[in-house]
């Protein structure tokens, strides 16, 4: 006999022929539902839907804790605890709100003696859930039976490296993704094309505390989870929660873009710390000038740093960022009655008279022979973060960690709290993928975790590959690409508009211009340069996107908007359409390609456009566009 319980404005489908042998969880738009249920084997599972087509089939739920899997032999107890609620917090990137309705269950359920819940939650946008393990002393987690059971006919994109996310996203039918290439499994987020033409992705969120998640493929229509970093499992003490594991949701690319499921899973931040939240005001984004791209060590010599702030002043960037190697005997920041703090003073002091902020760079791990100091211990990481607060340095970057294991989260989290109980932003590098950490640590102004511009030093990015992250690792969140180089040998398959357009599509809180101040300075584009923003109000993903293809984007800063086009492809001809603009006339800058030169701009300025400007657009092999629009 079937019953049905209404609660909290939403509605609970209670099927009793087992005792609540299947518990559906709609969305508030009832476009999506997850339904938990327990088959005949008492294997705890749940499905998706997304309007009337599935998008997972029954997939197993269950974490291993002192050896049980606690989704086997399970039983439902107590009807589920029902909620809805609209998440709203302001936001930094791809627009500067997020306001999301939810419907919660909280699902009372128990393996032999132990009673347990598992937290579902339904958005507009998709489904997470997590499982939240009551208990006392040490435990020890060594996995998870979560599997992702997906439709035929779907695609994945998957990305192979699981050690920092660093690597080249291949497209492969599900059950034909290639064994061998990711013998080292699946980073997430995994983004999947389905057969009815919509999207999802696979990912996680919340995850400090816990362990990061690898995807493997299983030859099949099944993605398994695994813990690579932690293969022997890890110790908790007292109440276990897992971290949100996430199906995201979306009808095109511009859905899938604006999806913020992933932060809007994780706790809000801490007032102490952040008392007006993101927008505390020490947290400031801005566009930072970096050395190391363009000169490698030699750029860390203390005889240059005054004329990089310099630059930095003049091409109208926040920040300057002194890379590895400050604190070596090598590059000579101590002596004449110095030493390198008293030095990073002095250049704060001189940066702050040009309204240059100072970020540094720090290695992790002690390394003797590199002279890298370390932040392994409390301690290191206490001094440190006090010495940065007291010279004047705004921001850290922490660099070659290359693991999510359940010690290396345990790192980001304390350097994140330290860094907040002094007011130093922070930049992590050598990183694994972000999983919302900016939500509740609102001074993580950008991670890395991204095969970005830096490999054009020593191979070369494909085409394609640019226009394939803004649709794969940047759903997951922010992403330090460090674009845009104006030298003609750096390229690499490239233009010098496609450069410029990946400063828009590639963005991020905390952007680092890769190449030398002096191109820039002399480039026509460098207004564009000066007024970039990092963060927006709106951003639109234009028509004739598609991943790996072509990517263009459309971002709002107030009254200006940016326009960037990246051209994974071949020579083309495509339609820009400005009924993206509010209604008016407006002023354009145009930056395009040349037909045949990737070392040439074609610039134009003060064009006038309205909503109703149609423009055709030539792009090179691997080209691009930028544009900046003022009302």
């Amino acid at each position: 006999m079937n019953s049905l319980v209404a609660s909290a404005g939403c509605w609970v489908l209670i099927m009793a022929a087992v005792l609540h042998a299947q518990i559906t969880v709609p969305s508030p738009d009832r476009t999506v539902q997850a339904e938990i249920s327990r088959g005949a084997d008492g294997r705890l599972a749940y499905a998706v839907r997304f309007g009337p087509q599935p998008v997972l089939a029954p997939s197993p739920i269950g974490v291993v804790v002192n050896g049980i899997d606690l989704g086997k032999n399970v039983q439902f107890g107590d009807p589920a605890e029902s909620s809805t609620a609209i998440v709203e917090f302001p936001w930094r990137g791809n627009h500067a709100q997020v306001q999301a309705p939810r419907t919660s269950q909280r699902i009372s359920l128990a393996t032999g003696q132990l009673k347990w819940t598992l937290e579902v939650q339904s958005w507009d946008f998709g489904v997470a859930y997590r499982c939240i393990i009551p208990g006392e002393g040490d435990r020890r987690v060594t996995g998870e039976a979560a599997a992702w059971n997906l439709p035929a006919g779907t695609y994945a994109w998957c990305n192979p490296d699981t050690k920092n996310c660093e690597g080249i996203h291949q497209r492969h039918p599900v059950e034909q993704i290639p064994a061998e290439r990711f013998k080292n499994g699946i980073s997430m987020p995994t983004v999947l094309e389905l057969p009815n033409g919509k999207l999802a992705v696979i990912t996680e969120a919340d995850v400090m505390g816990y362990s990061g998640m690898t995807l493997e493929p299983t030859g099949s229509h099944q993605l398994k989870c695994s813990f690579r970093d932690d293969p022997d499992g890890w110790s908790m003490r007292g109440t276990i929660t897992t971290p949100w594991r996430v199906v995201m949701l979306a009808n095109d690319l511009n859905e899938l873009v604006h999806n913020d499921l992933v932060p809007a899973l994780c706790p809000p931040p801490d007032k102490k710390l952040f008392p007006e939240g993101i927008r505390t005001d020490w947290l400031k984004p801005g566009r930072c000038l970096w050395q190391w791209w363009a000169y490698d060590d030699a750029g860390t010599h203390w005889s240059k740093q005054k004329d990089f702030v310099d630059r930095a002043a003049e091409l109208n960037c926040q920040y300057y960022l002194v890379d590895e190697g400050w604190e070596h005997t090598r590059q000579q920041w101590a002596g004449d009655r110095h030493d390198v703090w008293s030095r990073m003073k002095e250049l704060c002091d001189y940066a702050a008279g040009k309204n240059v902020g100072i970020w540094v760079w720090r290695g992790w791990r002690y390394d003797e022979d590199r002279q890298w100091p370390g932040l392994e211990t409390q301690a290191k990481r206490d001094e440190f973060f006090r010495r940065c607060r007291e010279v004047g340095i705004k921001g850290v970057k922490i660099d070659f960690m290359d693991s999510e294991s359940h010690e290396m989260l345990a790192f980001y989290e304390a350097c994140l709290r330290t860094a907040a109980q002094h007011q130093v932003m922070v930049n992590f590098h050598g990183a694994n993928k972000p999983a919302g950490e900016a939500r509740t640590w609102p001074n993580e102004m950008n991670r890395e975790g991204i095969r970005g511009l830096e490999y054009n030093k020593w191979s070369t990015l494909p085409a394609s590959h640019y226009a394939t992250l803004p649709f794969t690792r940047m759903i997951a969140g922010h992403a330090d690409f460090t674009p845009t180089t104006f030298q003609a040998k750096m390229l690499k398959g490239t233009t010098f508009a496609q450069q410029l357009a990946c400063s828009v599509v590639l963005t991020g809180p905390f952007l680092c211009w890769a190449d030398k101040p002096e191109l820039y300075l002399q480039s026509p584009a460098v207004e564009f340069i000066r007024s970039l923003p990092v963060v927006w109000d709106e951003t639109r993903v234009l028509p004739g996107s598609k991943i790996g293809e072509l990517a263009s984007f459309a971002r709002r800063s107030g009254t200006e908007w940016y326009v960037g086009i990246l051209n994974g492809g071949k020579a083309c001809e495509i339609e820009l359409d400005f009924a993206f603009l509010g209604q008016g006339e407006y002023q354009a800058d145009f930056y395009g390609d040349v037909s045949g030169q990737a070392a040439e701009l074609d610039v134009r300025k003060n064009v006038k456009v309205t909503p109703s400007t149609k423009q055709t657009i030539h792009l090179n092999d691997g080209g691009g566009f930028g544009a900046r629009i003022r009302p």
